[in-house]
């Protein structure tokens, strides 16, 4: 990431002007604009409009360095980003809305009126909003097929095995998971091992910005449980493609990690005593063993996924795990209700 774009641009003004009703931003919006080839057009065939990514990437930077410290700058360079370069494009820009965020949130654009922060909190929603269906529509081989793509092929296999005496014409036209995998392994080791990195780099710039968003906008922020959860399944999606073709570069790397951290744990916590388990922390850190060790043996089994993801969980307060597993924020406002749950509000 570029460290210019987050430079102040003045001692006395280090965000510059409000540009929302600039020609800049009218200019970035119709660039971003893209018609949908899936549409029918009917009669009347016309060409498709195209998105400019490298223009709007262009565009926004100049107007970060130049101009204005504006989360909408950084949340479209984000996006021009990812759909340039996928998940490392991805990780660069979920990092400049956190540097952003946490350099210059006093003075950065859209301010406040009058205290009311609805407009900002609405950008960041839009951005992780973004991040959901980003995770699924990135390019994750040489074919360009995406996590999208996968499902729909792994989706079409299960048919085809249901009923082989339609298999053919259920098959025509559509992209098969043997097109898929064939495309995977023509696709460079590297390129596959990249995705995953990139992909667990953005899991971790993700909740950057949710520790900054936090602290400043406490409950009246967005939640960030969709969009973390649509990027734990694309990192477990996309290391369960690299070990069927035989890939553990990850693998081999998380394992380093969680010996180091077994190795410096408390002895308490390391192992369960002989008769049984006497503490919350020796129960998680069995979790975090059995999710090991199911990576090790059985990489295509969902324990390993679902013991860590219990180990993250039993880490968590209660508010904060009802906000990962209830999306609807009416049923989690009925279920605080329920377990007299109070939420700490900003301020109080």
């Amino acid at each position: 990431m570029d460290a210019s774009l987050l430079a102040p641009l003045s001692e006395t003004h280090p965000c510059g002007d409000d540009l929302s009703f600039s020609g800049h931003f009218d200019a970035i919006r119709e660039m971003r604009r893209e018609d949908d080839p899936s549409l029918d057009q009917g009669a009347w065939v016309t060409t498709l409009k195209v998105a400019d990514w490298p223009g709007v990437e262009a565009l926004c930077a100049q107007l970060l360095r130049e101009r204005s410290k504006d989360l909408r700058l950084a949340m479209w360079w984000t996006e021009a980003a990812a759909m340039q370069r996928g998940y490392a494009g991805l990780a660069d820009g979920l990092a400049l809305c956190a540097s952003m965020c946490e350099l210059h949130w006093e003075h950065l654009h859209p301010l406040p009126e009058d205290g009311d922060a609805s407009q900002r909190i609405g950008n960041l929603a839009w951005l992780l909003n973004r991040v959901v269906a980003l995770s699924a529509s990135l390019p994750i081989n040489a074919a360009r097929h995406t996590l999208r793509d996968l499902a729909a092929a792994r989706q079409l296999q299960q048919q085809m095995e249901r009923r082989p005496e339609e298999a053919s014409q259920a098959a025509e036209g559509r992209l098969t998971l043997e097109q898929v995998q064939r495309a995977v392994r023509e696709t460079p080791a590297e390129q596959l091992l990249g995705a995953v990195s990139s992909i667990r780099r953005c899991l971790e710039q993700l909740e950057v910005l949710q520790r900054i968003c936090d602290a400043q906008l406490g409950d009246e922020g967005p939640s960030f449980a969709a969009a973390r959860e649509a990027l734990d399944a694309a990192a477990d999606d996309m290391t369960r493609l690299c070990r069927s073709v035989g890939l553990h570069g990850e693998t081999a790397e998380q394992e380093k990690v969680e010996e180091a951290v077994a190795t410096a744990a408390p002895p308490k916590a390391a192992a369960p005593a002989a008769h049984g388990l006497h503490s919350r922390e020796q129960a998680l850190q069995q979790l975090r063993e059995v999710a090991a060790f199911f990576r090790r043996t059985e990489p295509h089994s969902p324990v390993a996924y679902l013991a860590d993801k219990a180990a993250r969980w039993g880490n968590m307060p209660l508010h904060q795990w009802l906000q990962t597993v209830l999306k609807d924020p009416g049923a989690l406002a009925h279920v605080d209700e329920l377990l007299g749950v109070e939420r700490e509000h900003p301020g109080s």
